[in-house]
């Protein structure tokens, strides 16, 4: 499939007029495949002959162009005329058509809409889930916009955001942006579309442990489909629209990987391989499921827990990212999980910890790819309260006495909140990976009783320890939980 440009000639070009077609490739930068010349009869390179009308109106036009066009590039592109509608069919993979334009003899621009109407139907892949790039809405992910000529004023941002079915694009845009060029010499646009789309994020952890494995959808808040169409104002040239679309989550980048952070090269959506769990807890693990992962193999070594999930893609936005859960009591006795993601072989570990002293502590937090992940504190918990309150002095005087029962200074507007110490245990230092992600989280859980609490971090800093300085590596981490005591809303 090539990319074809149609020019429909709604006047004939007269002596003196003029038109001019670019081109860019893959990776280049603009061109312009020439500046024709309309004349009596052709004698030179990029001149086309004027001619008669014909009884339809821009007919003449398209078969001259036809004629002068295939004379000036003989190879590399595939010409037809119907009627008044000439079209130009590019023979090089990667050249696509951006801008057209024309002007008469007295060097007025011609409009496109009254003197001719111009489409560009550039080559795009098919966009399906296996092809989409994901924009993690809490660093800035940027659309660059390239300005191909002096002549363009503006551009026309319109971002769709949408949950559901990729195809199902709204009708009408989410949001609309317009930015004015300053200068001609001002390349380009680079606009940050996260902080506007991540407006639309706000996912909860969906937890279904009613199986021993089983593979669980993404909530609809927390992976949306995001596409923008730029559309520019030009006086002189007819630029074609520039767009794409993105998988958005609320995740975010570190500042040394760079511009645009994304999702990880295997599509599993952790930094840590290997991790503590325990035995009474689950397994709660996200994937990108855009085809890459075909199956899952969840087995502890015994086999106590030995199964296999099919993992079939799909267009909607709440299987673009799943979970693969797992319910860990279920191997009595074994005391490792793998889990294999098929074709590749990549592994992710999980030791199983009995801890016979404390209660565990399972959290469940947003990782820096904006999906939930979870994290076991083994050790010693404690809990604590915190007051806040205003006072209030009355002396009740009342018949020129007071009773001495009465409270002359008054507490009011008492509220409470409470806070939760955690330590984790010793851990393996690969475990660092998720530590630092959950300090920087915005979303976290407590799951306790099959209910969800939500947390916030009361610990503003973490000394990450490493088996070289020092020999073992825990952690103690202060949370609290996020709602006041008395229930005021």
């Amino acid at each position: 499939m090539a990319s074809i440009i149609s020019i429909e000639f709604l006047i004939d070009f007269e002596l003196d007029y003029s038109a001019n077609i670019s081109v860019i490739e893959t990776g280049g930068s603009p061109n312009s495949l020439g500046f024709w010349n309309w004349v009596n009869t052709r004698t030179f390179a990029f001149e086309v002959t004027e001619g008669v009308p014909t009884g339809i109106v821009g007919e003449t036009t398209a078969i001259n162009f036809k004629a002068a066009f295939d004379l000036d590039y003989p190879t590399g592109y595939t010409t037809t005329v119907t009627d008044n509608i000439l079209e130009i069919e590019s023979d090089t993979v990667g050249e696509d058509w951006i801008g057209f334009k024309g002007s008469d003899a007295d060097e007025n621009v011609l409009v496109n809409g009254v003197d001719f109407n111009v489409t560009f139907n550039n080559v795009e892949v098919v966009v399906d889930i296996s092809n989409v790039e994901f924009a993690l809405t809490r660093s800035p992910h940027y659309i660059s916009t390239p300005f191909y000529f002096e002549t363009t004023t503006k551009a026309t941002f319109d971002l769709y955001i949408w949950s559901g079915d990729l195809t199902a694009i709204p009708e009408d845009s989410t949001y609309t942006l317009t930015k004015v060029r300053p200068t001609i010499d001002y390349e380009e646009f680079n606009t940050d579309v996260s902080k506007i789309t991540g407006e639309l994020i706000d996912g909860k952890p969906t937890i279904d442990l009613t199986l021993t494995t089983q593979i669980v959808d993404s909530a609809d808040a927390e992976v949306k489909w995001l596409k923008y169409i730029v559309s520019f104002t030009d006086p002189v040239e007819t630029i074609v629209d520039e767009e794409g679309i993105l998988i958005a989550t609320e995740g975010y980048g570190y500042y040394l990987e760079g511009v645009n952070p994304t999702k990880p090269a295997n599509d599993i959506l952790t930094n840590c391989d290997y991790r503590k769990v325990s035995r009474d807890g689950f397994i709660m693990l996200p994937f990108v499921n855009n085809g890459t992962v075909t199956s899952i193999d969840i087995q502890s070594e015994s086999l106590e827990i030995n199964a296999s999930e099919t993992i079939t893609s799909s267009n909607n936005s709440n299987k673009a990212v799943q979970y693969l859960e797992v319910d860990v009591s279920q191997a009595t006795t074994d005391e490792f999980i793998t889990v294999t993601f098929q074709p590749a072989g990549d592994i992710i570990t999980y030791e199983i910890v009995d801890e016979c002293r404390y209660n565990p502590k399972q959290l469940l937090f947003k990782n820096k790819f904006g999906m939930y992940e979870g994290i076991t504190f083994f050790k010693k918990s404690s809990n604590s309260i915190e007051i806040t309150n205003d006072e209030f002095v009355n002396a009740y005087i009342s018949s020129g006495t007071y009773s001495t029962t009465n409270h002359q200074n008054q507490t009011i507007n008492i509220q409470g909140s409470e806070s939760l110490s955690l330590n984790s245990g010793y851990i393996k230092e690969t475990e660092n990976a998720i530590y630092r992600e959950m300090m920087l989280s915005d979303k976290i859980f407590l799951y306790e009783n099959a209910v969800l609490i939500p947390l916030n971090i009361k610990s503003k800093s973490l000394e990450f320890k490493n088996r070289v300085n020092d020999k073992l590596v825990k952690y103690s981490i202060d949370f609290e939980y996020a709602y006041n005591l008395i229930q005021n809303v």
